[in-house]
């Protein structure tokens, strides 16, 4: 008689979609720039939740990476020479920014919002430290060592900065992209402007540069929408495999 009504309400079937309001129009990667999310805003919420406690792990290791590059960078500048330089200063002062973060990061009690203003934070001053080791006048420190700046100068910091943001800081996809082109361009612009003393050969180490910038950014990118998307298929197989037991659970009831 009241078999409809008897019977439990079955969830509903979410699918993934794509985030359009955030894809550039016509942008030949745009497909792999916008991100999936769900069609629920409460499972969405709860996805973030479920997910926080990878996400905070994923910060402290990308801290920690980035905290041991600062202070080893900092290290070899002060054994290198006594000169004081605007980079050799800088390198103290990421490593004591770096290791802040770090310990707010490892809390026990972290909102989704704090940590993702934690993510942006160390997006923000790992551009400035990742900046700060182009061989630019300013951060060198005299024109004779400027002058004897090489175009390889700080590129793997760059990546390393880079591959950091793509694959282990909780932020956007569209904002580790910016980030990865803001930096190449920036180490581009230094080069183009700082090394003057072989402008002729000067091609050669740009397009070697070139190469290995959109290497560690597709890659990164690859990595990161794979990453992605195999966690939200993990977080529907646990939501799906609930609601299989409850309903189990119910039908015992029934019986």
């Amino acid at each position: 008689m009241n078999g409809r009504t008897m019977e439990e309400m079955p969830f509903d079937r979410v699918k993934t979609r794509r985030r359009k309001g955030r894809c550039p129009p016509g942008a030949p990667l745009g497909a792999i720039a916008c991100e999936d999310e769900f069609n629920s805003q409460e499972l969405e919420a709860l996805f973030q939740s479920y997910n926080l406690k990878l996400e905070q792990t994923a910060t402290l290791k990308a801290l920690a990476v980035l905290i041991v590059a600062a202070s080893s960078l900092s290290l070899v500048e002060l054994l290198s020479s006594p000169r004081l330089t605007l980079s050799k200063c800088s390198y103290p002062v990421h490593c004591v920014v770096f290791l802040s973060l770090f310990i707010v990061t490892n809390v026990k009690y972290l909102q989704v919002t704090q940590l993702q203003q934690i993510a942006k934070l160390a997006l923000l001053f790992s551009f400035t430290f990742a900046l700060l080791c182009c061989p630019f006048p300013l951060a060198l420190g005299t024109p004779e060592t400027a002058s004897a700046a090489a175009p390889e100068q700080g590129v793997w910091q760059l990546m390393l900065v880079t591959l950091v943001a793509y694959v282990l800081l909780p932020v956007r996809t569209l904002l580790a992209m910016l980030f990865g082109v803001m930096l190449a361009a920036s180490h581009f612009i230094v080069i183009a402007t700082s090394v003057t003393g072989r402008k002729q050969k000067l091609w050669r180490p740009l397009v070697a540069n070139a190469v290995l910038f959109t290497s560690v950014n597709l890659s990164g990118v690859f990595v990161r929408i794979l990453t992605e998307r195999t966690q939200r298929k993990v977080f529907l197989h646990a939501r799906n495999c609930v609601e299989e037991r409850l309903r189990l659970e119910d039908e015992n009831e029934k019986q």
